[in-house]
């Protein structure tokens, strides 16, 4: 995360969404034999030097897609689909038959899904086009020399973040530690670009980022850790596109938001928030994220994806897990005004707890900010003031507060 990004939510974007929505739409006519000739030609002129499934068990990667969440809600004939899918991804195979019986929606459903959950097919592109019979795959490259030095790329990253998870006792540690680097070593793209909604975005220096890109990054690390997770997708509070995870952490589901942890600010590369980092649904549902799981075709059809769990626990919350949630406003003055000297101390800007009532939360970003903001410039003359975050974080009553310093 650099500067002169803006804060995050105003306007995030999902690469892959709308187009393949419009690719899907616009595809009605058939597609005779000669087209699937043609493609398959196409795709039997790639470079065949190495086995794709070789190339991306080569950082530890074996995830079965039979185990997905998602992909056990799907009907038989949609599971046959997603087989199907990943089975041409595999092999660059462009052309896929549609199995008898699934309409349109049901192929975009599907196709959706497995860009999303399958994060190891990096190369799978955004786009696919359909007819009645078969449905084409457009990749990002079809050159297998090119994937696996690609993979190579990213090898040496995935192998030392997860030794450093390893390390880690429980999955709420190993949770941690993928997040804390996912938002320090990527920066937030909006606008679409080759790989920044791949892995690739996520493992490789010098690449961008958009949602999907840093959720399905935390997806493939899960996978890797053996921590059942998805990518769910749905919009912000303006109507953007948006995509995160729910992982299962200790005794149940959590919504974890790595993007939302990622903010486009003014700040240095050190700036990390966890208002988003496992929080159950009430907390964001209606408030920051909204429109689970749909998404919209160009001819206004709506698609549902899938129903993911239902987040309803608390404890390893971030701020209840690491005991900085507050049930009195003078608990939380003194907890931040004792963080404002550490963070003044240290140089660090970011100031943060949890309070369990509206009520407090009001106090604490209302009539308290002036309070502290004199107690911050009293720690140190080099602060210039604080400054409070609100519109996201009115549904989690996580009081935030960024110590701005003097130039």
């Amino acid at each position: 995360m650099k500067a002169a990004k803006r804060i995050a939510g105003i306007a995030l974007a999902m690469a892959m969404s709308c187009s393949t929505l419009t690719s899907l739409a616009a595809s009605a006519a058939d597609y005779s034999a000669a087209n699937v000739e043609a493609y398959t030609a196409s795709s039997d002129s790639a470079s065949k030097g190495y086995l794709l499934q070789d190339i991306v068990e080569s950082s530890g990667y074996k995830t079965n897609y039979t185990t997905r969440y998602a992909y056990k809600k799907l009907s038989t004939s949609e599971k046959k689909l997603y087989k199907l899918i990943v089975e041409a991804a595999r092999n660059l195979n462009a052309a896929v038959e549609i199995p008898s019986g699934l309409t349109s929606d049901q192929v975009l459903k599907v196709y959706t899904l497995v860009f999303h959950e399958e994060p190891q097919l990096f190369w799978l592109g955004e786009n696919c086009s359909t007819g009645s019979e078969y449905m084409f795959i457009n990749y990002k490259t079809t050159d297998t020399d090119e994937i696996k030095q690609m993979q190579d790329k990213m090898n040496k990253n995935i192998k030392s973040l997860m030794t450093k998870a390893k390390k880690q006792s429980t999955t709420y540690g190993k949770l941690k530690v993928f997040y804390d680097w996912l938002i320090l070593n990527n920066d937030f793209e909006l606008s679409a670009e080759k790989y920044n909604a791949t892995i690739y975005g996520g493992f490789v220096k010098g690449e961008k980022l958009q949602c999907a890109g840093y959720a399905k990054t935390m997806q493939y690390l899960c996978d890797l850790a053996g921590i059942k997770s998805m990518v769910v997708t749905g919009t912000n509070d303006e109507g953007s596109s948006h995509a995160w995870n729910i992982v299962y952490c200790g005794n149940g589901w959590y919504n974890l938001d790595a993007t939302w942890g990622d903010p486009i600010n003014d700040y240095d590369s050190s700036y990390l928030q966890y208002e988003f980092f496992l929080v159950p649904d009430k907390w964001i549902h209606d408030y920051t994220h909204f429109n689970i799981n749909k998404v919209t075709r160009s001819n206004g059809t709506t698609i549902k994806l899938f129903t993911p769990p239902t987040c309803t626990k608390t404890t390893y919350n971030y701020f209840i897990k690491n005991k900085m949630n507050y049930t009195s406003a003078s608990s939380a003055l003194n907890a931040l005004k004792k963080q404002i000297k550490t963070a003044v101390k240290n140089g660090d800007t970011v100031v943060e707890i949890r309070v369990s009532s509206k009520a407090i939360y009001d106090k604490m970003t209302g009539s308290y900010a002036t309070t502290l903001n004199k107690y911050a410039k009293s720690c140190s003359s080099k602060v210039k003031s604080v400054s409070k975050h609100t519109k996201y974080t009115q549904g989690s009553y996580v009081v935030h507060y960024d110590i701005n310093y003097k130039k």
